[in-house]
C-alpha cells in the first residue's frame, strides 16, 4: 500500500495512534493522538513513552511493554488511565514484529472512554448503596426476629397464668357459676386459646406472605365460626350500643379451611365494622350458599369509606383518616390480613361503601366438595 494512503488513513482516525520503537521512544504520533494528549507532535517525537504518562503509571507501562516484548503477553494489553484532567482513556498496547520475527516496538491505540468510566463509577456507587441497603435490611430483619421472640415470651407467661386461673373457675373449684358467668368465661377462655396458637406469629402477614407455612385444611362449619366471632365482639358492640344481627343457616355450612385463620378473618371484619360504625348503629351478618360457594356479608351502618380510599383498604398499614369509635386505632394490618386469609382459602373479598351510609364486606369461599 502507498505510504501516503496509509498516512491519510491514520490521519483520519478518531483514535489516537502512537508507535513506540524498540528503545521505548515515540517515533510516530497521528493527529488524533495530538488532540487527545493535548501535546504537539514535535514535542513528542523521540521522547520516552513515559513522557506521556503520569509518574505513578510508569511501572505499569514499562511492565506492559516488557511483557509484550518478551512474549509473555500475547495479542494486546488494555489499560485505562486519565491522561488529560477530567478525561479518561482506554489504551490498547500491541507488539509489532518484523519479517524475521524481530521486535520492532509497540503500537498504542488510544480512545476516550470518559462517559463509559462515569457510567461504570455510577454503577459501582449504586451497587455499593444497594449492598449497604441490603445489609441494613438484614440487620432490621434480625432485630424483628429478636423482637418477636422476646414479645412472644413476655406475652406467653402471663397468658398461661390467666388461662390456668380461668380454667379453675370454669371447673368451679372456687365456687359455683351462673350460666351467664360460665358462658362469658368460656368465650374468654376460647379466645385466650386462639391467642396462644398465634402468639408466635404476631404479624400474620409476614407468616402468610414470607414464611409460607403449610396449613392443614379440614372441613370447618362457617356457621359456628361466625357465631363465635360474634360472641367475641359482642361486649365491644354493646359498649357502643351497636346492634349485632345475624342471618345464618339453620344447619352447618362446611368449607375446606383452616379454623384459626377463619376465626381471625371474621374477628377482623366484625371489629372493623364496630370501630367505624356509629353509636347506636347496626351490624348485619348474613351467610348463604350455592352449589359451589359460601357467601358471607358483613354490613354496617357506619361512617363509610371515601371513594379514593376503596382501592387501598386492603393495603398493609392503611388507616382511614376518619377517627374510629373510642379512637381505637390499630396497626392498619387487619384488612390486609383479611385479604391474605381469603387468598389462602382460594376465595374472594370485595368491599362496597358510601360515605355516611355504611360499608359492606362480601366474602366468597369455596365449599367442601360434595357438601
Amino acid at each position: 500500500m502507498n505510504l501516503s494512503i496509509l498516512h491519510e488513513i491514520f490521519a483520519s482516525m478518531e483514535q489516537g495512534v502512537v508507535f513506540i520503537d524498540d528503545q521505548n521512544r515515540i517515533s510516530y504520533f497521528n493527529p488524533a493522538a495530538e488532540r487527545l494528549r493535548n501535546t504537539p507532535l514535535n514535542e513528542m517525537l523521540g521522547q520516552s513513552i513515559l513522557h506521556c504518562h503520569p509518574k505513578k503509571a510508569h511501572p505499569k507501562v514499562m511492565k506492559i511493554i516488557e511483557d509484550l516484548k518478551s512474549g509473555k503477553t500475547k495479542g494486546h494489553h488494555r489499560m485505562n488511565l486519565q491522561l488529560v484532567k477530567g478525561k479518561f482513556y482506554d489504551n490498547s498496547y500491541s507488539a509489532v514484529w518484523g519479517p524475521g520475527n524481530e521486535y520492532l516496538g509497540v503500537i498504542v491505540v488510544t480512545q476516550e472512554v470518559t462517559e463509559r468510566k462515569k457510567a461504570e463509577d455510577e454503577l459501582k456507587e449504586t451497587l455499593g448503596k444497594l449492598q449497604s441497603a441490603n445489609e441494613e435490611l438484614l440487620r432490621l430483619d434480625r432485630m424483628k426476629d429478636d423482637f418477636l421472640s422476646n414479645v412472644s415470651h413476655e406475652l406467653k407467661t402471663p397468658m398461661i397464668s390467666v388461662m390456668g386461673y380461668i380454667g379453675m373457675i370454669l371447673k368451679e373449684k372456687v365456687g359455683s357459676l351462673t350460666e351467664q358467668q360460665k358462658r362469658f368465661l368460656e368465650i374468654s377462655y376460647k379466645n385466650l386459646h386462639k391467642l396462644g396458637k398465634n402468639i408466635d406469629n404476631l404479624l400474620d402477614l409476614a407468616e402468610l406472605g414470607i414464611r409460607k407455612e403449610v396449613y392443614t385444611f379440614e372441613p370447618v362449619d362457617l356457621v359456628k365460626v361466625i357465631q363465635f366471632s360474634c360472641s367475641t365482639v359482642e361486649p365491644l358492640a354493646k359498649e357502643y350500643q351497636i346492634e349485632l344481627e345475624t342471618q345464618l343457616p339453620a344447619g352447618p355450612l362446611a368449607i375446606d379451611g383452616v379454623a384459626d385463620k377463619l376465626d381471625q378473618l371474621f374477628d377482623n371484619l366484625l371489629t372493623n365494622a364496630i370501630k367505624y360504625n356509629r353509636r347506636g348503629g347496626k351490624i348485619t351478618v348474613t351467610l348463604a350458599e350455592n352449589d359451589r360457594f359460601a357467601f358471607a356479608h358483613i354490613m354496617d351502618t357506619g361512617i363509610g369509606i371515601s371513594h379514593q380510599s376503596l382501592n387501598e383498604v386492603f393495603t398493609r398499614f392503611f388507616q382511614e383518616e376518619t377517627k374510629p369509635l373510642g379512637d381505637s386505632r390499630g396497626l392498619g394490618i387487619g384488612l390486609s390480613l383479611v385479604q391474605e386469609i381469603v387468598k389462602l382459602h382460594r376465595g374472594e373479598v370485595k368491599i362496597e361503601s358510601e360515605q355516611g351510609k355504611g360499608t359492606v364486606f362480601s366474602v366468597m369461599l369455596p365449599k367442601c366438595p360434595n357438601k
